[in-house]
């Protein structure tokens, strides 16, 4: 058995056809036989084009348990980071991530989920383009993950859109000190994928870890990125 993540940035929903209609993230994740899904960029602000009951159209009823993480809210809806999983979230924290208040809020999602393998811990972010608040959002991101009782019981999963390209970045280097970094090929832009935005971590030593991004015809259109799915089998 095996537990299959899919992590994904849904542009707000709106497809390069320039549909919404995120019934077809949701197919994609029963074809895919996902278990959780880690989602940035999830919209559901109807002043921003997006659907009160967008989440239930996403996860559908194979995927009951779902975590928001809103950057932005108004009256009626909210944008960020979202987790959905077939099995119960257990825990929910939110770490802010901002270091400067006058730029887009930037966060990070952190879910105990109780699987059929025991619990795991799943976090889901999105970090700036701006280099150097990808830098603090990254170290304010590894204090809070260690500042956090469990943070060394359970198996880690990270993943989400990190929004580094340089192969030698420093970003990348230091998470890769701390995790064990799961290679994906190119996923933005999906039309012609050539920067290696979207990006995966596990310090997770009893379970053996691959990851694949997702390509195709019937892909390439949901999202201006690629998605990947993680796949994680008990040792």
């Amino acid at each position: 058995m095996t537990l299959r993540f899919l992590s994904f940035n849904l542009h707000g929903g709106r497809s390069l056809d320039g549909k919404r209609d995120l019934t077809r993230i949701h197919d994609l994740m029963e074809r895919l036989n996902i278990d959780i899904g880690v989602f940035q960029e999830m919209e559901t602000r109807p002043s921003a084009g997006g659907a009160v009951d967008g989440v239930a159209q996403l996860s559908g009823a194979a995927r009951p348990h779902h975590f928001p993480g809103p950057s932005m809210n108004d009256e009626k809806g909210w944008y960020g980071n979202l987790i959905v999983s077939r099995y119960e979230i257990t825990r929910g924290l939110f770490h802010n991530l901002e270091t400067k208040p006058d730029l887009e809020p930037r966060n990070a999602i952190d879910a105990v989920i109780a699987t059929p393998y025991g619990k795991i811990r799943v976090i889901g972010t999105h970090l700036s383009l701006s280099l150097f608040e990808r830098q603090s959002e990254a170290r304010n991101l590894m204090r809070l993950m260690d500042s956090v009782e469990d943070s060394e019981k359970l198996p880690l999963f990270l993943m989400g859109d990190i929004n580094e390209w340089q192969w030698r970045a420093k970003l990348l280097r230091h998470l890769d000190s701390l995790m064990t970094p799961l290679p994906c090929r190119a996923t933005f832009p999906s039309f012609l994928p050539v920067l290696r935005l979207d990006r995966a971590w596990h310090r997770a030593p009893g379970f053996k870890m691959t990851a694949h991004r997702i390509d195709g015809p019937e892909v390439r259109h949901l999202s201006d990125h690629l998605p990947i799915v993680l796949q994680a089998t008990p040792a």
